[in-house]
């Protein structure tokens, strides 16, 4: 990824499925898994104008936060090896310093990619939001920019004004858009950019996700209010499964042959699911789901 690489326009792909006759409703897969082979999906949109900012304030280094299973992890340990730029992760779990075969597919590509790691346990994970520790890290990193956790902030958010502008091209007249939520960046920069006629549905993947609200909707503005935050579809937690979302995943990807991760999108293909088998639904609607990529959480 290079500060001036164009925008991809990424196929927006039908889905056809006897259900949605039925409910009367019209459904698409916004393909963004496709627009790039290594920084995948949402994290594209997330990092292109943060990148840009490290380097117009002279910065050669990204520094950020995250989990075992990040997929902004892979990705900016992805974008910083095409730069020839370092990269520091901070993740969280202390244990995984000394248990190298208990790290996940997400830490070992983005190792791959030459990103350094400093494992913290929970307490010290915790400082990533207090300003006097991020200080005291731009301190030892001096040529660091620093990314938030999952690379959510205000030019994240920005970043999702060409997808918009991409799905009013390729979808005229579309209503609902379904998208995965890790920390909310991607749904506050969907709804910020959609027409308060579109709704914006965000599927947490993370117990307990309604301390994201208020920062999503100051992201977003307080003026609009487009969207929702579904918190029922965890399936037991972030990087956790159940039965049901390993099942719909299987038949999701046997049905229509698009791969889906199973941090994120599984849950967000759940989630569709039992809206539609309870008819949630009204006819007429026209549903995008937003495939936000993380296919290197699949395999080693």
């Amino acid at each position: 990824m290079t500060s001036n690489q164009a925008e991809i326009t990424t196929p927006l792909q039908k889905l056809a499925d006897k259900r949605f006759e039925q409910a009367g409703i019209e459904v698409w897969v916004k393909r963004d898994d496709l627009n790039h082979p290594l920084i995948q999906g949402n994290k594209w949109h997330k990092l292109r104008l943060n990148l840009q900012q490290a380097e117009q304030q002279g910065q050669s280094q990204l520094l950020t936060f995250g989990g075992a299973y990040s997929n902004h992890i892979a990705a900016t340990a992805a974008a910083c090896y095409e730069r020839g730029w370092p990269s520091i992760g901070f993740i969280r779990g202390d244990e995984l310093a000394t248990n190298h075969q208990a790290w996940s597919p997400t830490l070992k590509q983005a190792q791959r990619h030459g990103m350094q790691f400093e494992f913290l346990d929970r307490p010290s994970y915790r400082l990533r939001h207090h300003q006097a520790w991020l200080d005291h890290l731009q301190q030892r990193f001096p040529n660091a920019y620093l990314l938030p956790e999952g690379g959510s902030n205000e030019l994240a958010v920005a970043g999702f004004e060409s997808v918009i502008k991409q799905l009013n091209q390729q979808c005229k007249g579309w209503t609902d858009l379904f998208c995965a939520v890790g920390t909310g960046g991607s749904l506050a920069g969907l709804a910020k950019y959609a027409s308060i006629n579109q709704t914006i549905w965000g599927v947490a993947s993370l117990k307990n996700a309604d301390y994201l609200k208020p920062q999503i909707q100051n992201w977003i503005g307080s003026s609009k209010q487009n969207w929702r935050l579904l918190t029922e579809f965890h399936g037991g937690g972030y990087a956790k499964s159940n039965s049901e979302i390993v099942l719909k995943t299987k038949q999701f990807e046997s049905q229509f042959q698009i791969p889906l991760d199973p941090i994120y999108t599984a849950k967000l293909i759940f989630a569709f699911n039992t809206l539609l088998e309870t008819n949630h639904f009204k006819s007429g609607q026209k549903i995008i789901l937003y495939h936000s990529g993380g296919l290197q959480g699949c395999a080693d």
